[in-house]
């Protein structure tokens, strides 16, 4: 490898900017805990040390642990983890049950794999991590990650784009989306030019890369203008207008995304029951039932659309209620609001004898 001092930038951009990266998507799951931005946390981790350790290789000179650092670390388990972290936004229902299983097994046997291979030190100090023999096994594990990786990766960013596209929504996260998608493909030919024996493009690619990343992620983080004068009137049981409420509450969309969907049944029930919300018994919607669940369905992210649809009849009805008549209760005025509260309740009228 041609490890001239210039060539130092490019690995410490790379290095700096997935830390960035890291923090941002760190502290959204601080906030919004849901395991896809915890496992992408952890492949930007990954990536700023492969950065980090070919950079200080270059400048500090190369180790056995450095070498074995940025193998572990890089070639493969960032692609890993960023595609687990997509299958969680794809198919949230079945990486509930084996996603850990799946990242634990795939971690466990790369990083076994990058302990036991050898080194070749008379090439370490001149050819760094490349000094690290590669046998059979671990070269087709290398292949099948990054192709099936960065195919699940794509594919999935690409969808999340034609469905934010086709809907009209989302405007900002379809751009972030799109980011990412283009990002991931510049990575991947950066990987595929150092096959062919260019290392000197490997991280000018990373960096172009990874800032394609960090720039989705940033764009999808902001939410979308809304406009204020739109509405929509609610309706009871019996069709009977109750009430105005705008067409997106972004604050209540914001509790289901953050706080409820995505949780158990049982948390579910819970938590709507505090909110004032118990679950009724029927397993069977309305005709209003239903257009009040389709209507908060609309104005779902694609992930908690799934989540949504995953839910029990009787629980897709019980969060429904929670968001039109708890969330996003308003009225234009505060005089009858206070009627309302203070109206006793209806006392059914007795036949005479």
């Amino acid at each position: 490898m041609d490890q001239a001092n210039p060539v130092i930038v490019f690995p410490i951009a790379c290095s700096v900017l997935s830390a960035l990266c890291a923090a941002v998507l760190f502290r959204d799951s601080r906030l919004r805990p849901r395991p896809d931005k915890i496992i992408w946390t952890i492949a930007f981790v990954m990536f700023a040390l492969a950065a980090g350790a070919d950079a200080a290789g270059i400048a500090l000179g190369w180790t056995s642990w450095l070498a074995r650092l940025y193998y572990a670390s890089g070639p493969a388990l960032v692609v890993a983890f960023l595609a687990i972290g997509q299958l969680y936004l794809l198919f949230p229902s079945a990486m509930r049950r084996f996603g850990v299983g799946v990242t634990l097994f795939v971690t466990t046997l790369w990083v076994s794999l990058v302990i036991n291979a050898p080194i070749d030190r008379l090439r370490l100090a001149e050819d760094g991590w490349d000094a690290i023999e590669r046998g059979t096994e671990m070269v087709v594990i290398t292949v099948l990650i990054n192709s099936a990786g960065t195919a699940i990766i794509v594919g999935g960013t690409a969808w999340s784009v034609w469905r934010y596209w086709r809907r009209g929504t989302h405007r900002h996260r379809m751009i972030g989306c799109a980011l990412i998608c283009s990002g991931t493909l510049v990575v991947a030919a950066g990987g595929s030019l150092t096959r062919l024996g260019h290392y000197e493009y490997l991280y000018i690619a990373m960096a172009m890369g990874v800032g394609m990343i960090f720039g989705g992620v940033l764009v999808s983080r902001r939410h979308d203008r809304l406009p204020a004068e739109s509405s929509i009137t609610a309706v009871d049981r019996t069709g009977a207008p109750v009430h105005d409420l705008p067409l997106v509450n972004t604050s209540g969309l914001a509790f289901l995304h953050g706080l409820l969907l995505g949780r158990n049944d049982a948390d579910i029930d819970r938590i709507c029951t505090e909110w004032s919300v118990p679950r009724e018994v029927t397993d069977v919607m309305s005709r209003i039932d239903a257009r009040r669940a389709w209507r908060l369905r609309v104005v779902l992210a694609p992930d908690a659309v799934f989540r949504f649809d995953e839910l029990p009849v009787a629980a897709r009805r019980q969060v429904t209620t929670l968001y039109h008549d708890v969330l996003t209760w308003e009225r234009s005025s505060r005089d009858e609001i206070a009627e309302i509260v203070a109206a006793p309740e209806p006392v059914p009228a007795t036949r005479k004898a």
